[in-house]
């Protein structure tokens, strides 16, 4: 009898250890190494450290258990069902959250739905579920720090970054079927650090009312003041590069895409004996910056009217002369004569660029349009424009530094055909210029490989 009550007792006990491991849920698999196959981790491009993928479709248990895990207690998915967690490199604010914006989205932190919920302390998670045709695909994502009050203009302010604040890659992950979750570590938010990465010289940012606009708007004027620069002596005046695409011209904190690295090549110049020059970036309107770089002067082709439907390039030029430029003028110790005032972009901010070049001559006295978007444009809208702005025996007109990158195949040509319609109006030879990079693309790490040798050919530097 104590035999049988002894057999009982060890059945009991031996069920309710089987109860108690029952609901993988709760099972944690160790994360100081990678779980499953070889597909099943991933090593991030733009991480310091692999990041590992704990996969729920593992049915093995601690080492030292030596129970099955019941099948039944598994959740069978055939679909991706993603748990993003990531750590934090601050305390989110009450008034922030952290979302995830990635190809799987439109990219749009604004409109994302993917928002991380605090698990503990700097541990921050969401779950997305994916369809089964997902399985295997690759998604591309960042993890962005959103405000209450921020908008579309501004919704990559606080990006992630590397450690130092500065660009990062987009982050990669394969699609697998069943539960998973990926690890990563969040080094920082650009605009959330102290500093910022401007190697040479000082940034001042100031924000200004584009009356132009029947909405007034507002727009983020960034100055660019370079070593030396002293506000109280009058006597040593600079010249003034106004710039688009502020964002991305001078500091990576703020750069979605990488930045032009102008503090760093107008530095180089002034070991070199340059005296300096103030550069004055003015920031894109993110939803509208195609329609704001784009003249109505060019004729849209139909096909592409749907994403440039209100073109406004002429009261957002009319912005950078009449409201930014006497605002420089007035404020900072700038030579305000022609000669001595540039502009410059790239992608549509070349469109603006080559527009307001011609449109005021009396202005701008040199001009850098890199990589110019012209095909979005009707055929021969640049000979209508130049016929309509250049007068036979053309002169007083800006110098030109034209440049596209070797694999930006659908507007390598127009260069070459600006160039010699410009010749054909009497444009003088020695002021236009143009040039190409072999394999450069349509990036901010080729604009800011070009600028160097551009800004020197354009302000007569060691030539």
């Amino acid at each position: 009898m104590q035999k049988i009550k002894r057999l009982l007792l060890f059945g009991a006990l031996l069920s309710l250890s089987l109860t108690g491991c029952g609901d993988s849920s709760s099972l944690e698999l160790p994360t100081s190494e990678p779980q499953g196959t070889e597909s099943e981790v991933v090593s991030e491009d733009n991480s310091e450290e692999s990041s590992e993928v704990l996969s729920a479709e593992s049915e093995s248990v601690s080492e030292d258990s030596s129970e099955e895990l019941p099948s039944s207690s598994v959740e069978e998915l055939t679909f991706p069902r993603l748990t993003f967690r990531a750590t934090s490199p601050i305390d989110i604010p009450e008034n922030a959250v952290i979302k995830v914006a990635g190809n799987f989205n439109s990219w749009s932190p604004l409109n994302s739905t993917v928002v991380l919920s605090q698990e503990t302390g700097n541990i921050y998670s969401a779950t997305v579920d994916f369809t089964e045709t997902d399985v295997g695909t690759t998604i591309q994502y960042k993890y962005v720090l959103l405000y209450d009050d921020q908008t579309e203009t501004n919704m990559w302010a606080n990006v992630e970054g590397n450690a130092t604040g500065g660009e990062i890659g987009n982050r990669n992950y394969k699609l697998l079927a069943g539960a998973q979750t990926k690890e990563d570590t969040i080094r920082s938010f650009k605009n959330n650090m102290d500093g910022n990465t401007v190697t040479r010289g000082t940034l001042q940012k100031v924000t200004l009312i584009m009356t132009q606009f029947e909405d007034c708007r507002e727009r983020t004027i960034r100055i660019w003041l370079p070593d030396g620069y002293d506000p109280n002596n009058k006597t040593k005046k600079y010249p003034v590069l106004y710039m688009h695409d502020g964002q991305n011209l001078f500091d990576a904190y703020t750069s979605f895409s990488g930045e032009w690295e102008v503090d760093e090549a107008i530095g180089a110049m002034m070991d070199e004996g340059y005296g300096g020059t103030i550069v004055v970036g003015i920031d894109n309107g993110g939803a509208e910056r195609l329609n704001e770089y784009s003249p109505a002067a060019f004729a849209l082709k139909d096909e592409n009217k749907d994403f440039i439907p209100n073109p406004s390039g002429e009261k957002y030029a009319a912005f950078v002369v009449e409201t930014v430029k006497p605002y420089i003028d007035a404020t900072y110790n700038v030579l305000t004569d022609r000669k001595n005032t540039g502009l410059g972009g790239s992608s549509m901010g070349g469109i603006i660029s080559f527009y307001m070049a011609l449109t005021y001559p009396e202005v701008f006295g040199y001009v850098l349009p890199f990589s110019s978007s012209h095909w979005l444009y009707v055929d021969g809208h640049i000979d209508n424009f130049i016929n309509e702005k250049v007068p036979s025996g053309a002169s007083n007109f800006p110098r030109l530094y034209f440049w596209v990158g070797g694999a930006e195949t659908t507007i390598t040509k127009y260069p070459g055909m600006i160039k010699n319609a410009l010749l054909n109006k009497g444009y003088n030879y020695a002021d236009i210029y143009t040039t190409s990079t072999p394999g450069a693309g349509h990036n901010e790490p080729a604009w800011a490989d070009a600028f160097p040798a551009a800004y020197r050919w354009l302000v007569k530097f060691n030539q």
